[in-house]
């Protein structure tokens, strides 16, 4: 077991950046003075962090970690902290380790028992499933699906059942297979195509599958794409309900109050399973 608090005893700290998705002002005052306090900072692309830094006026030696070279990029950020230096990690936007490099370096530098602490920002997914209007109680993120339509075909499958909310991000040059590919699948859900985020052009396409599908080959920039999930089918009642009312009954439970708890807990309609229970099921009188 490894226990390790962030702020209460001060040492050298792998600071994990989240950097704008494309509005730069959306970078925190608290983003702003770490990467002022940290001795150097690893990027996926040198030439986007410049950027960042540039406008914030900060200087600071940079440092390539993009996805081939994490290990390498892990090994020079463990050789700072163990000069008692502090490191920053970023991401070209987002979260580095949420769908872009970092992960790897991540994982080594806990195994080595230094810290690591997230400084929040920007993130597309939260953004992206809030602004849906879908339920957001419970949804899954996905990241990018595999772009040969046989293994993405394969992953969209596995998740055709999946009764929550589901985000992905999407590759522009790929979304309207994609969307070809959730029409089959899937068949005609509702989905909201999320286009260029926090920039001037930002776009929420609420819809079907099939009418954001025809108007695909307009869409550009980059996107994030929330698919509603597989509904239920109240009229269903699974006959294992049966044995969950009994069980209730042979645990003190009156029948009408072990119908309405088990209703409740599967969330299928009281009088429907009243119903069902009483024509059939039921092994008591």
């Amino acid at each position: 077991m490894q226990r390790i608090q962030s702020f209460v005893e001060r040492c050298a700290t792998l600071y994990v950046i989240a950097t704008p998705i494309g509005n730069l002002n959306e970078i925190s005052p608290r983003i702003e003075q770490t990467l002022k306090e940290v001795e150097a900072v690893f990027c996926e692309d040198t030439r986007v962090s410049c950027k960042i830094l540039n406008y914030l006026g900060i200087k600071k030696s940079l440092y390539s970690a993009y996805e081939n070279k994490e290990n390498e990029a892990a090994t020079q950020i463990l050789s700072f902290l163990n000069q008692q230096q502090s490191i920053a990690l970023m991401s070209d936007a987002g979260y580095p380790g949420i769908s872009d490099p970092g992960q790897k370096i991540i994982q080594k530098v806990i195994a080595a028992n230094y810290p690591v602490v997230v400084i929040n920002g920007p993130s597309a997914v939260i953004q992206s499933v809030v602004a849906s209007g879908m339920d957001t109680d419970h949804f899954y993120f996905y990241g990018f699906l595999d772009p040969r339509s046989a293994k993405r075909k394969k992953e969209l499958q596995s998740l055709s059942n999946f009764e929550h909310t589901m985000v992905f991000y999407q590759s522009p040059h790929k979304l309207k297979e994609t969307l070809q590919d959730l029409l089959e699948i899937f068949d005609n859900r509702k989905i909201c195509l999320c286009r260029e985020l926090t920039k001037k052009f930002e776009e929420f396409i609420r819809g079907t599958i099939q009418e954001v599908f025809e108007i695909a080959d307009t869409l550009k920039g980059e996107m994030v794409l929330v698919v509603e999930g597989k509904k239920k089918d109240k009229n269903v009642i699974d006959v294992s309900l049966i044995d969950e009312i009994n069980d209730k009954i042979q645990n003190g439970f009156s029948k009408n109050e072990a119908i309405k708890t088990v209703a409740k807990e599967y969330n299928v309609s009281k009088n429907e399973l009243y119903h069902f229970y009483h024509k059939g099921g039921s092994i008591h009188e």
